[in-house]
């Protein structure tokens, strides 16, 4: 499996989790939870808003997503990947044409699971 990990802060400071907390805990939830060989891919975006999606590793993750690079996208939170619903609502639905999972662990969101695909229809 290859599962892309995205992780997002919006400037350095103390509150929060940093970009490498969110890595850790994404690879943890991936290697608990899934009974294969992992190859992760990773792409941080660090003090970048998640108002828009105007953020250089996340349009290289959705230019990776349509070219198929990974299987599930991994997240820590779901404002990880925006804090717009519409942006959010497009990046799930392209991910849903390229038959890609998408995972956050704070909310246990997971598309790969029949729950999980049945909360986002």
């Amino acid at each position: 499996m290859r599962a892309a990990i995205y992780s997002r802060k919006s400037k350095f400071t103390a509150k929060g989790e940093s970009i490498e907390n969110q890595i850790e805990m994404c690879k943890e939830y991936c290697n608990k939870n899934f009974d294969e060989e992992i190859e992760f891919i990773i792409y941080e975006d660090e003090g970048f808003s998640g108002g828009n999606v105007d953020r250089p590793q996340f349009q290289q993750m959705i230019k990776d997503a349509k070219n198929e690079k990974f299987d599930a996208l991994v997240c820590y939170r779901l404002d990880r990947v925006s804090r717009n619903v519409a942006d959010f609502s497009s990046t799930l639905e392209l991910l849903q044409q390229h038959d890609i999972s998408f995972i956050s662990i704070k909310e246990q969101f997971d598309t790969s699971t029949p729950m999980g695909k049945a909360m986002y229809i």
